[in-house]
Parts: C-alpha cells; structure tokens; sequence
C-alpha cells in the first residue's frame, strides 16, 4: 500500500493512497511494454488497452507516477514515445497501434459531412479529425512540461543534455506555429467540443508557459521572447473588461459571454494575466460555486448552459463538464495567489467524490444547467487521481 505524505490530514491522506493504488499504479501494464500505463485503472471501460496519448493524459500520470517512485517507467514511456516525433517537429496526440495505416471517416450527425481520422503507418495519430484541428498544440506542449517535472525529479542534467535536440525540434515546431501577431492557433487546447476554433485562450496560455520552460530546458532565450510576444497578444485581445476572453472566432469574434471559463484559471495560473487584470478577475474566480459540477470541481464553464449549437459543431456537448484538467489549473492559481484554504477544499471535493465512488472517478462530470447531463462518463479514469497526487506535492507541500 502506498504511504501518503504525512503531512495530509486524514481524508486526504486517505485519497491520496487510494488514488495511487487504485488507479495510477493500477494502470501499468508492463504485458504491452515496460512503461506502458493506461488512461484507466480499467482499459476495458475505454480508449485502448494499448493506446498512448502523448497530451495532458500521458502527461499527468507520468508526472504522478515519479512522485510515487516510478521513475524506471517514466523514462521507459518517454524512449518509448519520442520515436513518434515527427521530422517536422509534431508529435501525435494519439499512438494507437492496432489502428496502424488506416483511415476512418468520422460523420457528424447533424450535417451531411464527414471527416478523416488517419492513423499513420507507425501508429501515430498527428491531426485530430475535427475541423480546425483542435488538441494541435497539445502534444508538444505536454512534452515539455513533462521534460521539465523529470529533470526536477531526478536532477539528471545528462539526461536533459541528451534530450537538448528533441526538445529543440519540439519546441521549434511550436515556434512556428505563432502568427505574425502572436497568436497560437488549432482550437481547443484539450477540448474536442467546443473547438474553440480557431484561437482558444488556454492554448496560448499553456503554449506560453512551455515556451518558458523550454527557453530554461535548453538555454534558448529566444523561446522566451516568444513567449512574451504571444503573452501581449493575449493581454490585448483576451481580456473583455472584467474577465478572459474564452476564444477568438474567425466568423463571430471574440467570444467572452459563457460567464467565468478555464481561460480564467488559466491566465491567472501560468502568470499571464497583467496584475490590474488578476486583481479584477479573482475575487470572483475565487468563491464562484457555478464552476462545481455534480460536487466536483472544475467545470469549463460557469454558464454551460449558453453554449449554442455552432459552437459544437452540431455534435454532443460532452466537453462542457467539469474534467481533472481544468481542476489543475484551478489549483495552479489558488497556489499562485496563496489560497490555500480554497486549494484544500477543492482536494476534499474530489476526495468525497471519489471515496462516493468506492475510490474510483470519471472522465467527466455534468452541470445539470447545460440540460446535457452526457453519456461520457467512463469511470476508473486516471485524470482526476493523476491530478490529486500532482497538486498535493506541487501545491499542497510546495514541492
């Protein structure tokens, strides 16, 4: 059984254990390869005994797993991941090798339209089949930050020296990828519905603070510059007066009306945010209750309700909901802006949630406001768990 930090009061401590055992440990599976770990403590429940995600999922539960020790599979599931990078600089955000070579056309209900979903030759999913592209920069971005958590894990400056050219073709690629004006483009950063098409507010948050990471991974200061011409972007075009502007669109604009959004959470959380901005802004993210789904943080949206069908493509809202990945961000900026009663009690709502669920958590929660109470509800799902053990030792004990 896994020992929980002894600093952790007794619920949480608690959580944490069964977050461990029950689903991150629980997710390798050395039978695929050494370092292989699913989305699901139960593949069976969901995405592929045997895919990888190289986004936020691969991510988390990597960043999970060194803080429980496992710093063997990390490095195995890292060599076993960057062969997928592409010459360019792209890495897939899916390797699903029992779809190798082919093509699916995905129909959207709605419209008399379909689009490909193309697995390459070696397994590697490189373009989502949504149009715009949305999850573009999630691979790349999460390649970083996970290069970042291994080094300050281990300390091993040889293995970063060694990794210095990968990073530099991933990073590059993302480089290229800004506009002239400095906006970061491919839609949702980790959301399929909406899309977000065609510049999402966490996008360029999360590109920004790779950037930064990266400038310091591999002493690139012009990275950094990068960062800083895409930060005055968004401190231009994504603030609507007294909270984020959740998109731009290339058809309706800037798109700011859906209340308070992960974008929120986002510009406070990576820094983006000016310090006039923040001031406005989180007085009321702070106490905003309307971001709890089904008693669980983080929902995407405190009006999930005013979405409209354009915005979802005609297809299912099951994005609008409250996921593990946005509760990270919301614990990011309690953390930034030294709340740390409000970060415990967000970690006890997860904890109750889980414990509920005989330890056990879902990919995603629904407000009843949305009138979309989804059909997405894969259970077992290492998000939330992945995200707890992260933000007790990033947050919690400030490590």
């Amino acid at each position: 059984m896994t020992v929980a930090p002894s600093q952790l009061e007794p619920e949480l401590a608690e959580a944490y254990r069964e977050s461990a055992d029950r689903s991150i440990l629980a997710a390798l599976n050395p039978k695929i390869f050494f370092g292989y770990f699913s989305v699901c403590a139960d593949p069976s429940q969901g995405h592929g005994h045997d895919t990888t995600f190289p986004g936020l999922d691969w991510g988390q539960s990597a960043e999970a797993l060194l803080w429980l020790g496992r710093r063997a599979e990390v490095l195995a599931s890292w060599e076993y991941v960057k062969p997928f990078l592409r010459e360019d600089g792209l890495l897939p955000f899916a390797i699903v090798p029992g779809q190798a070579g082919t093509t699916v056309q995905m129909k959207l209900p709605q419209k008399d339209e379909s689009y490909p979903f193309t697995v390459e030759k070696n397994g590697g999913a490189y373009r989502h089949w949504f149009p715009g592209n949305p999850l573009l920069m999630l691979p790349n971005v999460t390649f970083v930050v996970l290069a970042d958590a291994i080094v300050r894990h281990t300390g091993d400056r040889a293995w970063l020296a060694a990794q210095g050219p990968v990073l530099r073709r991933v990073t590059d690629w993302m480089v290229r990828q800004v506009t002239p004006e400095g906006l970061v483009p491919g839609g949702g950063f980790y959301i399929e519905r909406p899309p977000r098409l065609d510049h999402d507010g966490v996008t360029q948050c999360y590109t920004i603070h790779a950037l930064r990471l990266a400038a310091e991974l591999v002493g690139e200061p012009a990275y950094a510059a990068v960062a800083d011409r895409i930060t005055a972007a968004f401190r231009a075009k994504f603030w609507a007066g007294d909270h984020c502007v959740e998109y731009l669109n290339p058809e309706h604009g800037a798109i700011s009306h859906h209340g308070l959004t992960d974008v929120d959470w986002a510009a406070v959380a990576t820094g983006v945010a000016t310090p006039a901005q923040v001031e406005v802004l989180w007085p009321q993210l702070r106490n905003a209750r309307d971001f709890i789904y089904e008693g669980i943080p983080t929902g995407i949206s405190t009006r999930p309700e005013t979405y409209e069908d354009w915005e979802m493509l005609y297809l299912d809202r099951h994005d609008l909901a409250a996921m593990g990945r946005v509760w990270y961000l919301e614990a990011w900026a309690r953390h930034r802006l030294g709340d740390r009663a409000g970060l415990l009690e967000s970690l006890r709502q997860v904890a109750r949630v889980g414990k509920a669920n005989g330890w056990y958590w879902r990919e995603r929660y629904y407000s009843e406001r949305s009138g979309y109470l989804g059909s997405y509800k894969i259970n077992t799902y290492c998000e939330y768990p992945a995200n707890f053990i992260r933000i007790v030792h990033r947050f919690v004990l400030g490590r």
